[in-house]
């Protein structure tokens, strides 16, 4: 019966003291330290007055779990190897006040930008203790006479001179001492529990905050498998974890994914309820961690790429991501044409029938057993799976809004067709932080509302009417004018603009929107949308050929991907510019130095699709010969002939465009860079072409050949 918990109590000074050595400690699952200053005097000034201020609940144990290393500015030492720590269940609030006050610090909550200074909490020295029912622990300025408490907290021979010396006086200094001692005597009630397990501090917490912060999953998961040896820290991952998807424009993605995810591979029951996820092994946890993580890039990736979702604003569900994570893990590799079929059908059916709105642990794991036929090569049912959109009626019925599972997935399907901007053609860039409501700039009502108000026409927010435009398009160009009037303005500047609608699933040609008729365009647009929906939730036996250079292109830059706008057109001065062919030398040479790569030559940095044209029109001979021509020997003297066959080249049309592309193969030996009498050496290295000094290039060339 030792291990029960036993009531005891600490002074001041032992509290102080635990907390410096690293003893007492709060852990990460406590909610942050909110306190303001007020309600820290007035916890002191009950302290003052002998009153009861409640019992710490401490956890004492040889584990270690992920701690708070900082409070404000104060970084907390560790706890000495080989010692037990005491964790705070309850009083996280209480003790940290003391300590800001006992050291008289200086912290930054959060959320805020000012520093609060605990030595702005002073001693009233007007009032009496015994005779007063004021707070005698107050906030500076609310008191004709004072003392810093910090001073006399840490009262003793030399503070009662110098206060003596700053003209209190004999009175005065008596009560600070009366009131130091008062402090350093009062004896705090503590409660320590030492079962050792963290599931019962856990539980413990939990029933002691009934009223307060209740534990996430994913709180007390981080708790359970934090690991000191292996440094292992679940919050602290993740949180890098989500910088990386962040830079994806995949951002604020749930940790419950992760954890859903992991609990359907490891768990013998292929579940993800909180119990069973609560019953995950520690060790299995993180031998799995790494690929659950790369699990998860390879959905967004194929998210991005294969679905065309540029960006998570647009997601029906967070949760989509867990069975195609589950499918990468298990899988081992790529879906090929079949598996990419029936995937696809699942995310459609799963978003048009509002599947995860609720009951999304049971549900995921009857499309886990899903997922396990489509790796099998077979096509699941969904008998029991019924959709809500299930006709262009439902389509023209359904209003729109940003955080509606349906909205979002037929906002997906025009995000695929990568839409145009109505004035000049270029590629529509969508943001996470402009779909977040339905008021957010990348939307706009193709018949805008002010309009359709004016005519008192029905369904003005129905999703059909809606379209994905640049940021600053309807603010500054539409308003609240008729298709046919704003359409005829973006002719003028934008002669692709029957293409460039096309993009939007509009067309320009049709009676509706020529005659401004809401009525008529909403129906036809209905029937082009559920058209797309229905390809998708009922897939063709046999799969589409898919467009090798776009889906290149959808992937964006990385290490072995690059693109550049033009080989010697300089696109800010209109000239020729000697320097780009000197660039796309260094880019190939980094390539040949490294894994390899492409170089996409008329593809700009938001992967629009410029072509050659400007280029051509710099040779003596303007057309794709004159262009292969001019590249091959700008490759050639600068890199050199006895590399020539590292390299080829390809020109692919994107974006009814004509492009070239570089495929360039690694090289068994260094590859230099001659230019004006220089050589340099060039590598790629965190998706860029990074050039190396001497040094650098020994090294790297010993570890390389």
């Amino acid at each position: 019966m030792n291990n029960q918990p036993k009531p005891d109590s600490k002074t001041y000074h032992d509290l102080i003291s635990e907390i410096k050595k690293g003893i007492i400690k709060v852990p990460k699952f406590q909610r942050d330290f909110v306190w303001d200053i007020w309600k820290t005097a007035g916890l002191l000034d009950s302290i003052l007055k002998g009153y009861p201020i409640g019992t710490f609940i401490l956890w004492e144990t040889d584990q270690r779990i992920n701690e708070v290393k900082n409070i404000g500015n104060l970084d907390l030492p560790e706890t000495p190897t080989g010692q037990n720590v005491q964790y705070v269940l309850d009083g996280q609030q209480r003790i940290t006040s003391l300590f800001a006050a006992f050291l008289g610090a200086k912290i930054q909550k959060v959320g805020e930008r000012k520093l609060t200074d605990y030595k702005d909490i002073v001693v009233n020295l007007s009032d009496d203790l015994d005779e007063s029912e004021d707070r005698i622990i107050t906030v500076k300025g609310e008191a004709d006479v004072s003392v810093s408490l910090h001073d006399v907290l840490h009262f003793d021979y030399a503070m009662s001179k110098r206060l003596s010396e700053n003209g209190l006086s004999d009175s005065q200094i008596n009560k600070i001492d009366q009131y130091s001692k008062s402090f350093s005597t009062y004896a705090f009630s503590t409660v320590t529990l030492r079962k050792s397990d963290i599931n019962s501090a856990i539980d413990v917490f939990t029933r002691i905050n009934t009223g307060g912060k209740i534990l996430t999953l994913f709180e007390i998961m981080s708790a359970k498998t934090y690991d000191e040896a292996a440094g292992f820290d679940m919050q602290v991952r993740w949180t890098e974890f989500q910088q990386r998807l962040n830079d994806r424009q995949y951002e604020n993605i749930a940790p419950s994914v992760i954890l859903q995810l992991l609990s359907l591979r490891l768990s013998e029951t292929k579940e993800c309820k909180r119990k069973t996820i609560l019953m995950l092994d520690k060790a299995d946890i993180l031998e799995a961690w790494e690929a659950g993580l790369s699990a998860i890039e390879q959905v967004v990736d194929y998210f991005r790429t294969v679905l065309r979702i540029p960006v998570s604003q647009l997601l029906p569900y967070d949760t989509l991501i867990v069975p195609f994570a589950y499918f990468f893990m298990a899988n081992g590799e790529s879906p090929n044409g079949r598996q990419r079929r029936f995937l696809e059908e699942l995310f459609w059916r799963s978003a048009f029938s509002f599947r995860y709105s609720s009951a999304a642990e049971s549900r995921l794991a009857a499309d886990i057993r899903r997922v396990d036929k489509i790796i099998e090569g077979e096509r699941p049912s969904y008998h029991d799976v019924r959709l809500f959109i299930d006709s262009p009626d439902a389509v023209r019925e359904t209003n729109f809004s940003a955080g509606n599972a349906a909205c979002k997935a037929i906002l997906c399907i025009l995000a695929y067709q990568e839409p145009k901007d109505f004035h000049n053609n270029a590629r529509v860039l969508l943001d996470n932080s402009y779909l977040k409501i339905a008021s957010s700039k990348n939307y706009h009502h193709f018949f805008p509302k002010a309009f359709l108000k004016k005519s008192n026409a029905p369904q003005g927010n129905s999703i059909s009417n809606i379209t994905l435009v640049s940021a600053d398009l309807n603010k500054n160009r539409i308003r609240a004018k008729a298709p046919s009037f704003y359409l005829v303005e973006f002719h003028e500047d934008n002669s692709d603009l029957k293409s460039t609608l096309a993009t939007h699933l509009i067309d320009i040609d049709h009676a509706s929107v020529i005659q401004d008729d809401y009525a008529a365009f909403l129906k036809h647009r209905s029937e082009v949308l559920y058209e797309e929906i229905a390809k998708r939730i009922d897939p063709p036996a046999t799969a589409p050929e898919g467009d090798p250079v776009h889906e290149l292109i959808l992937e964006g830059e990385g290490q072995l991907i690059e693109f550049k706008s033009s080989m010697r057109y300089d696109m800010r001065t209109g000239e020729v510019n000697k320097k780009l062919e000197y660039v796309i030398a260094k880019t190939v040479a980094a390539f040949m130095n490294s894994d390899g790569g492409k170089l996409l030559i008329g593809v700009d940095d938001h992967r629009n699709s410029l072509g050659l044209k400007r280029d051509y029109s710099t040779l003596k001979k303007a057309d794709r010969d004159g262009f292969q021509l001019h590249l091959s020997n700008i490759l050639d003297k600068y890199l050199g002939r006895e590399v020539m066959k590292l390299w080829n080249l390809s020109f692919p049309t994107y974006d009814n465009k004509q492009i070239c592309q570089v495929s360039v193969r690694p090289s068994n030996r260094p590859v230099f860079v001659t230019f004006e009498g220089k050589e340099s050496f060039f590598v790629r290295k965190e998706g860029s072409s990074q050039p190396l000094n001497r040094a650098e290039q020994h090294e790297w060339s010993k570890d390389r050949w």
